[in-house]
């Protein structure tokens, strides 16, 4: 009953057409369409090379582009409720398909952001944030390949995939239960997901030389995203190093404190929760910060509610923000970013007052 319902409102804005839609995913296609897979041997777009291929897929079934831009999307949603509810059900030892399986699953399908990004939007953040959850799931599993696989595989998505990289760098520092060769696996499945472009004549080195390019898409400290920018400024040539400079430094420092406190992983509490500031801290202090960058972030504190329900008033904030710079993109609705980056900046505040008092405890508690 849940999937149809998910599919039933997603239905309303399949024919709803974004921006991004019309300036860069269709544009895309058209290009392609001439030569299928074949145009692979050119950059088309900005996303990388996996993205690509599969619009170059697309070209060959005689429907709406929109359709197919926004049905992948929306088969991620599914993947990635369901690959939540499994995390959350197994962590807490309860029943697959039980209870609480289904209340996950269906919460997550039934998200606002979640319906609004692939139906609405067409966007693929549903994609690479559904690897970063299984990266997650599969490292605290101690699956630790299937976890690096995940980790590329989100990667050849989306370069966002990269603000999990503190905390992977910090959970092996802390756990030491791996080795970091196994970052290899990823560089080996981003790269080899560009396949089918190399055998079409792109260059080898195409899913590094996009990201890098991407790197400099966007000179703005902040895109329609409430963080901590909006109350400083917007001066993107004198901030930019500044900002990276910081947040690394604020990464490095919380590492510390992890390492000095000597704080386990073995809760999943714990586990997803230093996650979770280690990417909030990413998107409350980097440059460039779109407002979809968050989906993977609502995503790990809905997780996070349905262990404790202490977190479940930073994920209902959080989602209601999202929501906020959501209907400002697509609808044009009003709103002041100011008086959300206040909300946002304290929210985030709170919760790394949180993680630094050490109040996660081991206990894991149920909706």
């Amino acid at each position: 009953m849940i999937n149809l319902l998910g599919i039933f409102i997603r239905s309303f804005g399949i024919s709803f057409l974004s921006e991004d839609m019309n300036g860069c995913l269709i544009p895309w296609y058209n290009s392609m369409k001439i030569g299928g897979v074949t145009a692979l041997k050119e950059q088309i777009g900005d996303y990388n090379t996996l993205y690509q291929t599969i619009i170059a897929l697309m070209t060959y079934f005689n429907i709406d582009c929109i359709v197919l831009y926004k049905v992948l999307s929306i088969l991620f949603d599914y993947i990635m409720a369901i690959s939540i509810a499994l995390f959350v059900s197994k962590v807490t030892k309860n029943k697959v398909l039980g209870i609480q399986f289904n209340i996950i699953y269906g919460a997550v399908l039934l998200l606002p952001i979640v319906v609004l990004n692939s139906s609405y939007w067409g966007q693929c953040n549903s994609i690479y944030s559904t690897f970063l959850v299984l990266t997650l799931f599969f490292m605290y599993d101690k699956k630790y390949a299937y976890a690096f696989v995940m980790l590329g595989l989100g990667f050849a998505f989306k370069l966002q995939m990269i603000f999990i990289l503190p905390f992977i760098v910090c959970y092996y520092l802390c756990s030491r239960k791996f080795s970091m060769i196994y970052i290899g696996i990823s560089i080996i499945t981003f790269w080899f997901s560009g396949i089918i472009a190399f055998i079409n004549g792109r260059n080898l080195l195409a899913p590094f030389i996009i990201y890098s390019k991407q790197t400099t898409s966007y000179e703005s400290m902040y895109l329609n995203f409430p963080n901590f920018w909006v109350l400083l400024g917007d001066d993107y040539n004198d901030l930019k190093r500044f900002a990276i400079i910081f947040t690394v430094a604020l990464l490095g420092m919380g590492l510390y404190i992890i390492l000095s406190k000597k704080i386990e992983m073995d809760s999943c509490e714990v586990y997803v929760s230093i996650a979770v500031g280690s990417i909030w801290t990413c998107l409350m202090f980097l440059p460039a910060i779109h407002e979809r960058y968050s989906y993977p972030l609502d995503v790990l504190l809905l997780i996070l509610g349905c262990l404790n329900r202490k977190y479940l008033k930073f994920a209902i904030i959080s989602i209601m923000l999202s929501i906020i710079t959501y209907g400002h993109y697509l609808f044009a609705t009003e709103g002041s970013l100011q008086y959300c980056a206040v909300v946002y900046v304290l929210m985030y505040m709170k919760y790394i007052g949180m993680l630094l008092n050490n109040d996660t405890k081991a206990q894991e508690g149920e909706i």
